[in-house]
């Protein structure tokens, strides 16, 4: 069988926006080994459909609860898996996690279906990493690339909206997905007062479940993001002269658009962002309940 008559998918069992975006440069250079678009397999919550959109080597984004269940219903998610796997034609299935129960599944439904399944044995802390390491085991050139090829659009009426505004535009990220990362109140209170005296517009991003956290910022010059999608969000950090936020999903796509970045992590943990190319355009910082490097934070910003 000729490669570009093989049907490739990758499944990407990670949830975060940010995750999604890490997995381009594999998913780019497995495209371009076989010369042809590929399907993947994710998570609704990486809003995938929103970061690959008419996408150059993505043919198909087919969304899969690959959630962890409770223990008692293991055998049922297993099964689920593997039903909707078996749904579609496949030749080599890569698998991008390090789940025991995600690799019964896919094996099962690799017998079923007749398919190769590959996978790394061995993971890596970081995503970036271990892809990487995945594919040097491969074989496949690793081509390097972090932005993916989709145009971001967004709605005429928004785009109306967002062009009146004045601009330097800063956006400011105050919380992760996971609740990982808090910014001490206070340290943000400073923030927004340096922000203001440099900048005509602050947005600020929050998820809809986390709205509260921003409800004692009321300020003409603040525009809350909660109720965005991922689309325009995207466009307004594109937008923005200034990125300052948790290591997440915007951060990651700030990082795409080579834009100043402040950067906030937790403990001893390595920021992600911090093996993407345009690293000397970011600045990072250790968040901690007892803030000592907050003078340092607002002399950057």
């Amino acid at each position: 069988m000729k490669y570009n008559d093989k049907k490739i998918c990758i499944v990407i069992p990670h949830k975060g926006i940010g995750d999604i975006i890490f997995h381009n440069s594999f998913i780019k250079s497995i495209s371009k080994f076989y010369n042809k678009k590929i399907t993947i397999f994710v998570n609704f919550s990486t809003k995938a459909n929103h970061i690959y959109k008419n996408n150059n080597y993505i043919e198909k984004i087919v969304f899969i609860d690959l959630k962890r269940p409770s223990k008692i219903f293991y055998i049922f998610k297993i099964i689920k898996i593997i039903f909707e796997i078996s749904k579609y034609d496949i030749d080599e299935l890569y698998y991008t996690g390090n789940s025991k129960w995600h690799k019964l599944s896919f094996k099962i439904a690799s017998i079923i279906k007749n398919f190769k399944l590959k996978y790394i044995k061995k993971r890596k802390k970081l995503i970036i990493q271990h892809l990487n390491d995945f594919l040097k085991q491969i074989s496949i050139k690793n081509v390097n690339s972090y932005i993916p090829e989709s145009n971001i659009k967004i709605s005429k009426k928004i785009k109306k909206k967002l062009k009146i505004l004045k601009k330097p535009w800063v956006f400011l990220s105050i919380d992760t997905s996971e609740n990982q990362i808090n910014i001490p109140n206070a340290l943000l209170v400073e923030i927004l007062k340096k922000l203001k005296k440099k900048n005509y517009q602050i947005f600020i991003n929050t998820n809809k479940s986390n709205s509260f956290k921003t409800k004692f910022l009321k300020d003409k010059q603040i525009i809350k993001t909660d109720k965005f999608n991922i689309s325009e969000i995207s466009y307004i950090i594109k937008n923005s002269s200034l990125f300052i936020g948790n290591e997440s999903g915007p951060a990651v796509i700030a990082s795409l658009f080579c834009k100043k970045n402040v950067i906030f992590f937790y403990k001893n943990v390595l920021p992600e962002t911090s093996l993407m190319p345009f690293k000397n355009n970011r600045k990072y910082f250790k968040i901690t309940s007892h803030q000592k490097n907050s003078s340092e934070i607002l002399n950057v910003i």
